[in-house]
């Protein structure tokens, strides 16, 4: 069965932000089975479909789905039936396991997780990893409701994106994003009777404290999420350790450099790096500043320049793995020709590893080197902090690279062992 979206830019970029959590987040590889618990809901449903379509972006895991039937109340048959067809029709195998013993008026709710969990367990293959619905607006309730009947500070955490075996690959979706890509696709679904019960804990906090502030306060997920990571990073619990960051910071005067010249691209813990920055600027500053260093880590990640503006003046600008926060203006930059010598691989480590740090050189950003010789591949990188410096040597038509992208593309195995011939840009003392 192929689905026709009726809005294919939105159902496009909510499966790529979909596919892009994954990876950051490496919750499942592209050739690893899974088992996806559906309950016949729009969240599940949308998940069963979001799965099998990216079948066509490279992933080739083989899916199961798991539904349980609680046997708790009439309709739970049918919505049995109705998860197996819809599987068919997909071609994913799946599979039923009928809950006894659960009591609809006693403690029903914890006793029903504990079994459905246990059930997963259960049906789980030894190498399939298990395959949740939860998402964005399921974790901000559980930790209002952990916030009112528990005083341990973990519970503020809300649900784990990873617990063991058990993955959650919508903790990247709200709810209303969800219900959208769904209507997009005329996903069907059936819509569980019981979520209208205020007298289960959840519903009662969904219905009577969310529904009432929600839309006076209509960016409260996208700060609860921010500070979800902040949260969790300050416990030394988040995910990625996001506290253990491969990127360093470099203080002066007037200007920050947050940098890593590991090569990775894994920005863990720049969101923090930038806010000491913005405080180390602007120490007597005030003001919701969440959301502007969101946008500087979202550029990092799609290979944007900048310039971002901040509070009180401050300018972000961007390149690989370099971010410069300064309320200055770009220096004028020049050739620095004694400078001019061969490097090995691991020299060039050596040297930018005590220059990128250095105070007095960060208005040399992005450390533009030229290069003589080599046989690198001849590529042209713009930047929007020393333009200048860039509009001359595209003129003079030389081979340039900032650094950071020099060594991107030395640490290839065909070019390791090559010796280069380089000249640093520098600014005029």
């Amino acid at each position: 069965m192929s689905f026709k979206s009726s809005n294919p830019k939105y159902t496009n970029r909510f499966v790529g932000h979909f596919m892009r959590f994954n990876e950051e987040y490496r919750l499942f590889g592209k050739d690893e089975p899974l088992l996806i618990a559906v309950s016949g809901g729009i969240d599940s449903m949308v998940l069963v479909q979001v799965l099998n379509s990216i079948q066509n972006y490279g992933y080739s895991n083989k899916l199961r789905v798991a539904h349980i039937n609680h046997g708790s109340r009439d309709g739970q048959d049918r919505e049995e039936t109705f998860v197996h067809e819809f599987c068919s029709l997909l071609g994913i195998e799946s599979i039923s396991v009928t809950l006894s013993d659960l009591d609809p008026n006693r403690n029903f709710e914890y006793k029903a997780r504990l079994k459905r969990y246990e059930a997963f367990y259960q049906i789980a293959n030894d190498n399939e990893k298990i395959v949740l619905a939860h998402h964005i607006d399921d974790s901000f309730e559980w930790t209002m409701l952990q916030s009112l009947r528990s005083s341990s500070i973990e519970g503020l955490i809300g649900v784990p994106v990873v617990n063991g075996r058990i993955i959650r690959p919508f903790m990247c979706a709200t709810k209303d994003q969800i219900r959208r890509y769904g209507t997009c696709f005329d996903i069907p679904f059936i819509e569980d009777p019981t979520n209208e019960l205020i007298k289960y804990e959840r519903n009662f906090i969904r219905s009577n404290v969310v529904n009432a502030f929600k839309d006076r306060y209509n960016k409260y997920l996208k700060h609860y999420v921010y500070r979800h990571n902040e949260i969790s990073r300050r416990l030394g619990l988040h995910l990625l350790h996001q506290h253990q960051t491969s990127f360093n910071i470099s203080y002066a005067d007037k200007s920050v450099l947050i940098y890593s010249a590991t090569g990775t691209e894994d920005y863990s813990g720049v969101e923090q790096l930038v806010l000491k920055g913005l405080k180390h600027l602007n120490p007597d500053s005030r003001g919701k500043v969440s959301g502007q260093i969101k946008n500087v880590i979202t550029a990092l990640k799609n290979k944007k320049f900048g310039p971002i503006s901040l509070t009180n003046g401050v300018k972000v600008y961007l390149d690989f793995n370099l971010v410069l926060m300064t309320k200055m203006n770009q220096p004028n930059l020049k050739f620095k020709y004694k400078s001019e010598k061969l490097f090995s691989y691991d020299e060039y480590i050596n040297y930018i590893d005590e220059l990128i740090p250095s105070k007095k050189v960060h208005l040399d950003f992005p450390f533009i080197v030229t290069i003589k010789g080599g046989n690198l591949d001849k590529r042209n990188f713009n930047t929007t902090f020393n333009t200048r410096a860039i509009a001359e040597l595209k003129s003079a038509h030389l081979k340039y690279y900032p650094a950071l992208k020099l060594l991107r593309e030395w640490s290839k195995k065909k070019n390791r062992h090559k010796v280069l011939r380089l000249n640093f840009l520098t600014s005029i003392k």
